[in-house]
């Protein structure tokens, strides 16, 4: 985004998102593969992050680990990294003055500011479910959310008093209803393609459902796709078994 002499503010490149940082700098992702042009609408963006997803599964050897592959079936200013070590505060009145790391802040779809904070319990939820069930993260996570919600809720009572209010939900309401349908989910794994498989299957799968809405190319695509990130996963853990031995 850049300032013009008007004012006001304009998107002129594609957004570079933390996400996109860490594909690039951590799985090898090409970088002559990420979009170069703004996006005009939600729907344009969020198509480009499943066509990142896809072609993360395919360029990362070791993404994959089973044969049960997930991203084939899941289908803002805003910043991404926002979080509180991010935050400095007051240590006598607890009021946040400053926040820092602003590098991948970007216009986004308005509907991920109404998203549930991850991080309630300081670390995302991926980090939990990969070492618990997700009964488990829902016994810590929900007395949090409730927290926060409340907290926020008062807020907005006290601000009603000192300004007209705009028409339609308030934002808790929105976080509220996005986390009562589960809505949460598909937008955090939409944002995070490392952890895209572990809250699929956590959260967002149902029995086969998803398959059925394969297109026939998809369906007949996904047996040799599914050979190949085997076979690549195979080799891969060949080479860091012969590397550590050698190291030894």
């Amino acid at each position: 985004m850049k300032n013009n002499t008007s004012g006001t503010w304009d998107i002129t490149r594609r957004p570079l998102t933390y996400n996109m940082n860490e594909l690039a700098s951590v799985a090898g992702y090409p970088g002559d593969q990420f979009l170069t042009a703004p996006f005009d609408r939600a729907s344009d963006y969020l198509k480009s992050l499943a066509r990142e997803h896809l072609i993360h599964l395919q360029t990362q050897r070791n993404l994959a680990d089973d044969a049960e592959i997930a991203r084939h079936r899941l289908s803002i200013p805003f910043c991404d990294d926002m979080r509180p070590s991010n935050m400095l505060i007051d240590l006598e009145t607890l009021q946040i003055t400053t926040i820092l790391d602003f590098e991948f802040t970007n216009a986004m779809p308005a509907k991920f500011t109404y998203d549930p904070p991850w991080w309630l319990l300081l670390s995302g939820p991926e980090v939990w479910l990969k070492c618990c069930v997700m009964d488990e993260f829902l016994a810590l996570y929900k007395p949090r959310i409730e927290q926060f919600l409340r907290a926020l809720e008062k807020v907005e009572s006290e601000k009603v008093l000192e300004v007209e209010q705009p028409v339609g939900l308030s934002l808790s309401a929105r976080i509220r209803d996005l986390w009562r349908t589960g809505r949460f989910w598909f937008d955090y794994a939409a944002r995070k393609s490392f952890d895209v498989d572990v809250i699929y299957w956590a959260a967002l799968h149902k029995d086969s459902a998803g398959i059925e809405m394969l297109d026939d190319k998809v369906r007949t695509e996904m047996e040799p796709f599914t050979k190949i990130k085997m076979e690549q996963l195979k080799a891969y853990k060949e080479e860091c078994t012969a590397r550590f031995s050698s190291n030894n």
